[in-house]
């Protein structure tokens, strides 16, 4: 039980996107309907989060932090990598749809920079290297 309407809105979020797969416009006035809350407000915060999608998605979504401190260790030369090695930009998903890149501006991961997460797994202190070994783990 949640004490407010407003403090149950990240979960029922998080219920209608594991259910579809992202957030389209039609779930997001169910969720406000549900919980009884403006539409916008429900649209302003799932718009706000990157950890939802607004669009369909690849079955796995890359998530690398272009933050300071990933930044200052590498992740833009991961993003073009990743971009050139996917053969896709940031907020693409490749042809086949397994696999969607998006730059972040934080997962909180500072002290593993360079960090990203697929699915929300965190993969640390990436380089070259080990994103070949985990494209070839998402390829599988």
């Amino acid at each position: 039980m949640y004490p407010q309407r407003q403090s149950a809105l990240l979960p029922a979020l998080y219920v209608a996107q594991g259910e579809i797969g992202y957030l389209p416009d039609k779930a997001l006035d169910e969720v406000a309907l549900l919980l009884d809350l403006p539409p916008a407000e429900v649209g302003s915060v799932a718009s706000f989060y990157t950890m939802f999608h607004r669009q369909p998605v690849g079955k796995h979504v890359i998530s690398l932090c272009t933050n300071l401190s990933c930044h200052l260790l590498g992740a833009d030369t991961l993003a073009g990598y990743l971009s050139k090695e996917l053969g896709i930009g940031n907020g693409e998903t490749t042809p086949d749809g397994k696999v969607t890149l998006e730059l972040v501006e934080c997962i909180g991961a500072c002290d593993f920079a360079p960090a990203l997460q697929v699915n929300g797994k965190l993969y640390k202190s990436m380089t070259t290297e080990t994103v070949d070994k985990l494209i070839e783990e998402l390829a599988r």
